[in-house]
């Protein structure tokens, strides 16, 4: 370790004895009553030892932590020990890596060199995603167990991984390494909450790959065939399974007394496997999670924490299509991305005058970002809520209706909140029947995201001359936005 300091983080309550004085329960070692040692307790009783300040009778007994009747620089230490971590998370943290020989032989690794490589499964070779295989950060290692693999119907190329992954090759560059021993995890006591998220840190041995879920959760098949449409539209998840492959020994557990969503880890271990799992304090409430390494190694999990009110928080809009891609046409000249864009902006509003900042990924110009880069930047922005705004068409004129569509289980119930909302809205200010096709899975790009509630939101057919009608009115534009920031504010509501 280098730079080894002593920080002053934050700490996790230490059960001791109480003891009753003066009418009140205290916890021994706590002198500034805030229910948990700290350095500000060990340096009161440094100041009680030293004479610097007197301390009274029942100071003396809280500050005298191994019951001697005197209070020392030991009592000032055993708090310490306690209570902090003495390795300052800004430590620089080495990790093993395949470029070195560790005794074990040699084998085709991979590293991956993208901000945020998606994940498929091993088998079947197809490019459906699969929202129960989350991205994995820059720089994981893993063995390459196939040779290349092209996916002729999708153009896509992928290779194979012994974790039972597939990754899309483009996002990773294969090389012959060296083996690696099995990996130690340990997570560690430092935890800091900074703009709406609780973070904790992981200290691995190297940059093994790892799966991130919330369970448990029910699916049903349902819209396009797929299969991971959460079961009555409910979300379930009562904890965060971190399964970390190559894993062996494992270390640390940690509580969140200030965190309004996690509440403790336990360590599971299966084989060569090690699972963190993260306890929920209420089941189905989740809003999303960021992982990566930082620039001293540490695998950093931030949590996202409730957002109950929408002021001070971020949503990024996406107004579909733009630009060169003006999407659907209603056959009149009018096409889907000018309407989109009417329709974000209306809804930007709605949610300005709420006290959330307003994020767009495009502007109204011929130059707009690419799929790929928008869902990109909602990973970089990482907002507090992500939904996408189009418009869909049909081949037959007579199909209509608005819906609306997530890929990870914890974007459901925003989902079918705004598919609830958005016709409502409709029917009563302009008093159609805006048919509701409620919400489905589906894995729209740019609702691939972890990070936060993502949905997609098609706002009536185009193609339809009653729902084209009111998309393509100032007033229809203006409801279809007053529905979905209903559905984001019941939504919100919930927790």
């Amino acid at each position: 370790m280098k730079n080894r300091i002593i920080a002053v983080v934050l700490v996790s309550v230490i059960t001791l004895s109480a003891f009753t004085v003066r009418g009140f329960a205290f916890l021994k070692g706590d002198l500034n009553g805030n229910g948990v040692l700290e350095v500000a307790d060990a340096l009161e009783v440094l100041r009680i030892s030293s004479g610097i300040i007197p301390g009274d009778w029942y100071k003396k007994m809280i500050a005298d932590m191994d019951s001697d009747e005197v209070v020392t620089i030991k009592d000032a230490r055993s708090i310490l020990s306690q209570s902090v971590d003495l390795t300052d998370i800004n430590d620089y943290h080495e990790q093993l890596t395949p470029y070195t020989d560790h005794g074990f032989g040699t084998s085709t690794f991979c590293v991956v060199n993208s901000y945020y490589s998606e994940v498929l499964p091993a088998s079947p070779i197809d490019n459906k995603s699969n929202p129960l295989y989350s991205a994995i950060p820059y720089g994981t290692f893993d063995i390459v167990t196939s040779e290349l693999i092209h996916h002729s119907e999708s153009g896509n190329d992928f290779y194979v991984l012994a974790s039972g992954r597939r990754l899309y090759a483009n996002e990773i560059q294969v090389f012959n390494g060296y083996n690696m021993p099995y990996n130690k995890a340990v997570l560690k006591k430092t935890v800091t909450k900074n703009s709406g998220s609780t973070q904790f840190y992981l200290a691995l041995d190297w940059r093994v790959p790892f799966n991130v879920t919330v369970n448990p959760q029910e699916y049903v098949t349902g819209f396009n065939s797929r299969s991971f449409n959460i079961k009555d539209g409910v979300f379930t998840g009562n904890y965060i399974d971190i399964t970390f492959n190559y894993t062996t020994h494992t270390e640390g557990e940690l509580s969140f007394p200030e965190s309004n969503v996690i509440s403790h880890t336990q360590w599971i271990t299966d084989g060569n496997n090690a699972t963190l799992r993260v306890y929920l304090k209420n089941a189905g409430c989740f809003f999303g999670y960021t992982a990566y390494y930082d620039s001293n190694n540490y695998l950093v999990i931030s949590v996202k924490e409730k957002m109950n009110t929408l002021s001070g928080k971020v949503i990024e809009i996406d107004p579909g299509h733009g630009g060169k891609e003006p999407g659907a046409g209603s056959g009149t000249g009018v096409y889907e991305r000018d309407v989109t864009y009417n329709i974000a902006t209306y809804l930007k509003a709605y949610l300005e005058s709420a006290g959330a900042t307003v994020v767009f990924s495009r502007d109204n110009s011929a130059s707009v970002p690419e799929i790929e880069e928008r869902r990109f930047n909602t990973l970089k922005n990482n907002p507090d809520m992500f939904v996408s705004v189009h418009c869909d068409s049909s081949a037959d004129s007579s199909v209509n209706g608005s819906s609306a569509y997530y890929y990870k289980n914890y974007s459901g119930p925003l989902a079918f909140a705004i598919s609830r909302n958005l016709p409502s809205a409709v029917k009563k200010d302009l008093n159609y029947a805006m048919f509701d096709k409620g919400a489905h899975f589906y894995p729209f790009m740019v609702t691939r995201v972890e990070n936060c509630p993502a949905v997609l939101v098609e706002c009536g057919f185009i193609s339809n001359s009653q729902d084209f009608a009111i998309i393509n009115s100032p007033a229809g534009q203006n409801s279809i936005a007053r529905g979905i920031y209903n559905g984001i504010v019941e939504y919100c509501s919930w927790y």
